[in-house]
């Protein structure tokens, strides 16, 4: 089969593809536009162009999302290091659905916008395509690509969108709205296959180089006004009361609850942080206990490697998302980002400074998509943790839960104390509020998760 680009110009989009991935860059290629017809028949060409072992794709059917799963495959699928990423459709045509749906599109747009700072700024390079044709046109110009409308759809061939909803009115004022220096659209009219491929590929190529060789500053705005530190009103000293029998009724109320979210579709997302040895592994057995293990699962939370270590920080926690109707509980999360990272110099000061930011639009990805979120945080006294230390480093049994790296954090408390309170500040939103657990002791601390898994499902599943 003939190119469709000149020889030259395709032995620089081979040379432009080997510096990617000498160079470990990360670049999103975004497309959208009126026929899915002509989208998927230039996306082909685009991909039979790069070398296959350096790409990925994903065709994002732009209809109702079911879960947080689904709302945050977008970032799943980002690329990694090295590796050029294709998007068939993407968050701008889940804008386009409810905008011709009469809905509001205000807080997707800015979730869109968020969305792009946050690749921007942890290095991905995102080329965005609008695929132009003119209404009347659009039959006319996908058969002269060679495709053929289809009486009966497939996966290959419906696009779910209604291309008549696709007007300027609708598309324009969107392009506007996310039009950003460090995420620029480019809108490609398409007439035929060869004008349109060479505009495409030109223009991919000027966009991944001018990238590369002038890397963009991406702007966050401080963080306003501080959010209430619910740390300041823990009580230490309280103990729990008729333990047994209240952990046995509050099981019992946690898994019909949990039948009641998975009828729901709704899904749960539970983090937990706190001090070493405060209690959240014993929080969590007793929490999980209570449930069918057909709809959560358990995710630990420690330093990144193999393959997290190619993708943004975000993205390990993306692909571990509930299905609708699931419960994941994260023993620790993304949160690390505001402690242990900037403490132990493992992420710089700009990615610490924008990290509140960032990680509010994930978790307002997760509730705007029908999801749950509890934030725990587990309390303890200094010398309660020590007395923990001890005890565990003296038992056989469980002197594999106290390592060099707890007594060395230990001696950081004040330091850490100081990031904990500013982190809790600036992410305990009225939408996904922290709850501050007092485990001084562990009874207690493990009836008051339960409670409040209870109380918050409760809420929710009434409302």
């Amino acid at each position: 089969m003939a190119s469709t680009i000149p020889d030259e110009l395709a032995e620089d989009l081979t040379l432009l593809q080997r510096r990617i991935v000498d160079e470990k860059r990360q670049v999103l290629v975004i497309f959208e536009g009126r026929s899915g017809r002509v989208m998927g028949r230039v996306i082909n060409e685009f991909m039979n162009l790069l070398e296959p072992r350096g790409i990925t794709y994903t065709h994002f059917v732009p209809e109702k999302v079911a879960g947080p799963r689904d709302m945050l495959r977008y970032l799943s699928r980002e690329p990694a290091k090295g590796q050029i990423a294709i998007y068939d459709r993407s968050w701008y045509s889940r804008v386009i659905a409810e905008s011709a749906e009469g809905g509001s599109t205000e807080a997707l747009l800015r979730l869109c916008r968020n969305f792009e700072r946050y690749l921007v700024a942890n290095g991905v390079v995102v080329v965005k395509f609008f695929l132009n044709i003119p209404d009347e046109t659009i039959d006319a110009v996908a058969g002269k690509m060679g495709s053929k409308r289809k009486d009966r759809g497939t996966f290959l061939t419906d696009d779910h969108i209604d291309p008549k909803k696709w007007r300027d009115k609708t598309v324009m004022p969107m392009i506007a709205e996310t039009n950003r220096p460090h995420a620029p659209w480019d809108i490609i009219d398409v007439s035929d296959l060869y004008l349109t491929m060479n505009m495409v590929v030109r223009t991919f190529m000027d966009r991944v180089d001018h990238r590369i060789e002038h890397p963009v500053e991406v702007d966050f705005k401080p963080m306003a006004t501080p959010f209430p530190n619910p740390r300041l009103d823990a009580d230490l000293t309280r103990e729990a009361k008729s333990y047994k029998s209240e952990l046995e009724s509050l099981s019992r109320e946690i898994g019909d609850l949990q039948q009641r979210l998975a009828e729901s579709g709704r899904s749960m997302v539970l983090v937990f942080e706190g001090w070493d040895a405060a209690g959240k592994g014993g929080s969590i057995k007793r929490l999980v206990r209570a449930l069918n293990p057909r709809g959560y699962y358990v995710v630990p939370v420690a330093a990144p490697k193999g393959e997290e270590s190619a993708h943004s920080y975000l993205w390990r926690f993306a692909i571990n998302m509930p299905k609708a109707g699931h419960i994941v509980v994260f023993d620790r999360s993304w949160y690390g980002r505001m402690m242990v990272e900037p403490i132990e110099g493992f992420c710089t000061p700009q990615e610490y400074d924008r990290s509140a930011i960032e990680i509010r639009a994930l978790e307002r990805m997760i509730t705007n998509s029908g999801g749950i979120v509890v934030k725990f945080w587990m309390e303890i006294s200094p010398e309660e943790q020590l007395a923990r230390f001890n005890a565990r480093a003296s038992n056989p049994a469980k002197s594999w839960k106290i390592t060099d790296e707890d007594w060395r954090n230990r001696e950081k408390w004040d330091v850490y104390e100081e990031y904990v309170d500013r982190m809790i500040t600036a992410t305990n939103t009225p939408e996904e509020p922290w709850v501050v657990v007092e485990s001084e002791d562990k009874k207690y601390g493990r009836l008051k998760v339960l409670r409040t898994v209870r109380d918050i499902l409760k809420e929710r599943l009434d409302d």
